[in-house]
C-alpha cells in the first residue's frame, strides 16, 4: 500500500497539471492579497484591517480547494482517457487499494498546497498590513489556517472520488464547477442559506472564513459536515469503481 500512495505523489508531482496548478495558486494567490489589501474601503469593500477585510485577504482556500478538485479528477480520469489504468490494475488487480492509494495521495497533497497557500497568503499579508498601519490581524490564524489545510483536502478526494465515478474528466469538471459555484454559490446560498450552508462549498466557507455566524456553521460543524460528504461521495467512487468493468 505504501508503495501504491508514493506512486500516486510521484505521478502528482511529475505532471503538466500539476505544475500548471502551482503556478497558477501562487500567482493569483498574491495577486488577491495584495488587491484585497491596496483595495480596501474602495467601491463598497470592507475598509483595512477590519475583520471582514482580513478574512477576505486569507480566504485563499477557496482557489486551493477549486484547483485540488480538479486535479483529483484528472488524477482518476486522465488515466481512465490514456488507458494507463488497465496496467495499474494488471499490476494491482485489487481496484480497492488503487483508489485508496489515489485518495491518499491526492488528499495529502491537497492539505499540504492548502496550507502552503494559506502560509504564503500570511506572509504577504502581514507586512503589507503592517506597512499600512495594520499591526493586529483581529482573527484566529491558527483556526482559518487549519480550515484552508482541511477544505484543499477534502475537495482534493472529492475530486478524485467524481473523477472515478464518471471516468472523463472534461464532464466531471465542468460538472464540479457548475455544482460549486453556480448551484451552491450563486443559486442556493442566495435562495436557501439555510441549506447551502450544509453543502460541501458552504461548509468549506464556513472553515476558511470569519463572517456572519448565522449564516456559517460553526468550525466544528463545518469540519463534520465537509467531511461526511466526502466520505459519502468516496464509498460510492468505491462501490462503483470495483463493480464497473474496465473498456
Amino acid at each position: 500500500m505504501t508503495n501504491l500512495v508514493r506512486i500516486e505523489l510521484l505521478k502528482l508531482r511529475t505532471t503538466r497539471a500539476a505544475a500548471i496548478s502551482v503556478s497558477v495558486i501562487v500567482i493569483v494567490t498574491v495577486a488577491s492579497v495584495l488587491t484585497t489589501i491596496w483595495t480596501a474601503g474602495q467601491h463598497g469593500a470592507a475598509s483595512l484591517g477590519t475583520t471582514a477585510n482580513v478574512s477576505k485577504t486569507l480566504s485563499v482556500a477557496a482557489l486551493t480547494s477549486m484547483v485540488m478538485m480538479v486535479l483529483g479528477i484528472l488524477s482518476v480520469g486522465g488515466e481512465h482517457r490514456h488507458r494507463t489504468i488497465v496496467g495499474r490494475y494488471l499490476a494491482e488487480p485489487r481496484r480497492g487499494r488503487v483508489l485508496l492509494a489515489k485518495l491518499a495521495g491526492t488528499g495529502a497533497l491537497g492539505a499540504v498546497v492548502g496550507a502552503l497557500t494559506f502560509g504564503l497568503a500570511l506572509a504577504i499579508a502581514v507586512p503589507t498590513f503592517a506597512s499600512r498601519g495594520v499591526h493586529q490581524l483581529g482573527v484566529d490564524v491558527p483556526q482559518l489556517w487549519l480550515g484552508a489545510a482541511r477544505a484543499s483536502a477534502c475537495f482534493a478526494l472529492l475530486g478524485v472520488a467524481l473523477g472515478a465515478v464518471t471516468r472523463t474528466t472534461v464532464g466531471a469538471i465542468v460538472a464540479a464547477l457548475v455544482w460549486a459555484q453556480l448551484i451552491e454559490v450563486t443559486i442556493l446560498q442566495n435562495l436557501i442559506p439555510s441549506l447551502a450552508k450544509w453543502l460541501p462549498t458552504g461548509a468549506a466557507v464556513a472553515l476558511t472564513t470569519v463572517g456572519d455566524n448565522a449564516k456559517l456553521l460553526s468550525p466544528y460543524a463545518a469540519a463534520a459536515a465537509l467531511a461526511g460528504w466526502t466520505a459519502v461521495l468516496c464509498l460510492v467512487a468505491a462501490v462503483i469503481s470495483m463493480r464497473r468493468e474496465v473498456k
